[in-house]
């Protein structure tokens, strides 16, 4: 780690993003109005990703995908990268991948994708190319963003990191998200809980901890059917994913978009900034608890000083999103605007 947490030279900016080089993302316990069983003793933390270089999670398997290719030697004559990704993904690859020579990068996006988050790609140099995705997909089918991804990197020049089946990606998290938690923790976690998207963090986070604690018990949560939360996927849409997560997941926890985007902006509105798949999984984990509770299992997850310590994954900030919120979350939740008639630009 440099001296003061400074970066210069020519590769300053490379070293900034190297995960490695970085002191701890923080862990924050959330206050005790957002948690109903803390006078059960249970206490949750947040692993804040958004505090990362690129201010999301997946910095970290961005950034180890194309690192360990270098290492390998593999991306001397790549000039192009191409994913299938609507956001936090794909602008990692960018980035990342510009301070290892290749300035290129396009993505197979939704025709759902919100305006807010194709001006992202945009912004950040990314071609986008709309798909309209199946209905109800299979994992070979050939219309998926992922196939017609892996298909384009058939080409010489141009790779498809292929967050879905890339073992650097699940290998980033046993590298650092699991060994920082179980030290940040001393040893002490009950229960770790993370959301289920190309599943590579709850696979690498698990695979550390189980190490150090073969019994620890790992909570996925997916979104319910027909409920929109970026990011995150319902189970037919993990059917896409070609890791085998369900090896490295003990309970699976559903959870829907209003709830989600709910307590995403009562996170933010109290210093942590989470975006809706940070809301997605405290969801999912209070649900966890309360059954817990309601089954009398809660005394089985104590720690040795007698408390439940619980870590949920902040993927990332709520900014993207912003014009998400008032879809899903009723209006009883917002102050009002005095002097609305005077706004030169009105929505």
């Amino acid at each position: 780690m440099p001296k003061h947490n400074v970066f210069s030279g020519p590769n300053a900016i490379r070293d900034f993003l190297d995960p490695g080089q970085l002191p701890h993302i923080p862990l924050v316990e959330i206050p005790e109005s957002l948690n109903p069983f803390n006078a059960d003793g249970v206490r949750i933390y947040g692993k804040m990703m958004s505090l990362l270089a690129l201010g999301n999670l997946k910095a970290l398997p961005a950034y180890n995908m194309i690192a360990e290719k270098y290492a390998r030697g593999e991306l001397t004559e790549i000039d192009r990268l191409i994913e299938n990704s609507s956001g936090n993904t794909v602008s990692s690859l960018a980035l990342v991948a510009r301070q290892f020579g290749i300035e290129h990068t396009s993505s197979y996006v939704p025709s759902e994708i919100s305006w807010n988050k194709l001006l992202m790609l945009l912004f950040f140099g990314i071609e986008p190319i709309v798909n309209e995705e199946p209905s109800d997909p299979t994992g070979d089918d050939p219309q998926s963003g992922i196939n017609k991804a892996k298909r384009d990197a058939q080409a010489e020049d141009t790779w498809n990191p292929g967050q879905y089946d890339n073992p650097d990606n699940p290998a980033a998290h046993a590298k650092w998200t699991g060994p920082q938690i179980w030290d940040q923790t001393d040893g002490k976690l009950s229960l770790f809980c993370a959301s289920l998207g190309t599943t590579g963090t709850i696979i690498g986070t698990s695979t550390f901890l189980k190490s150090k604690r073969a019994d620890l018990p790992i909570v996925g949560v997916m979104r319910a059917p027909d409920n929109y939360v970026p990011g995150p996927r319902t189970e037919k849409l993990l059917n896409l994913v070609g890791f085998d997560w369900r090896a490295h997941v003990d309970h699976i926890e559903q959870a829907q978009t209003a709830e989600s985007y709910r307590l995403s902006m009562e996170l933010s509105r109290r210093g942590m900034l989470a975006g809706p798949s940070s809301g997605l999984g405290l969801s999912g984990l209070l649900q966890h608890l309360q059954a817990a509770k309601d089954e009398g299992r809660l005394d089985s997850l104590r720690n040795v000083d007698g408390e439940v310590c619980c870590v949920f994954v902040c993927c990332d900030g709520p900014y993207a999103y912003l014009d998400e919120y008032e879809k899903y979350v009723p209006p009883a939740h917002f102050p009002e605007v005095r002097n609305k008639e005077l706004l030169k630009n009105k929505p």
